[in-house]
Formats: structure tokens, C-alpha cells, sequence
């Protein structure tokens, strides 16, 4: 299942993506808009539950995991 994962930031989100991406993780930097705003974080195929906790333990927070459905 297709996750959007939120980051605090626009910098939170690049910095996930290079750890994921030295990680081998599939996961594109997105920024999405809508009506709370723009949002930056992580979209993926992979485990959101467990690609957050990797990314804690690289100092990076997830504010959110968003399920967005469908396989690609």
C-alpha cells in the first residue's frame, strides 16, 4: 500500500530521502498541497510504521503517515 509519510519540514524531507536512498528504500520526495496547506515528506510502497521508525533513529520525525491506497 502507497504511504505519504509528513515531515516537519521541507529540509526534514530531504534529509529522510538520503537516508532512505543510502538504504537502498524505494521513497520519492513529494510536496503536496491542500486546503491545511503544503506539506513535505516521503511517499512510498514501503512499511510507513517501520520507515519512521528507521528514520527516529536518525534524528528525523514523522508528523504524520498518510495511507494513499494502490500499489504504484
Amino acid at each position: 500500500m502507497k504511504s505519504f509519510i509528513v515531515m516537519k519540514s521541507s529540509t526534514q524531507a530531504m534529509k529522510a530521502h538520503q537516508v532512505v536512498k543510502g538504504m537502498k528504500i524505494n521513497a520519492v520526495y513529494v510536496k503536496k498541497t491542500d486546503k491545511d496547506g503544503c506539506h513535505f515528506g516521503l511517499e512510498t510502497d514501503y512499511d510507513a510504521d517501520r520507515l519512521c521508525r528507521i528514520l527516529s533513529l536518525h534524528g528525523i520525525e514523522c508528523l504524520k503517515i498518510i495511507r494513499t491506497g494502490g500499489k504504484g
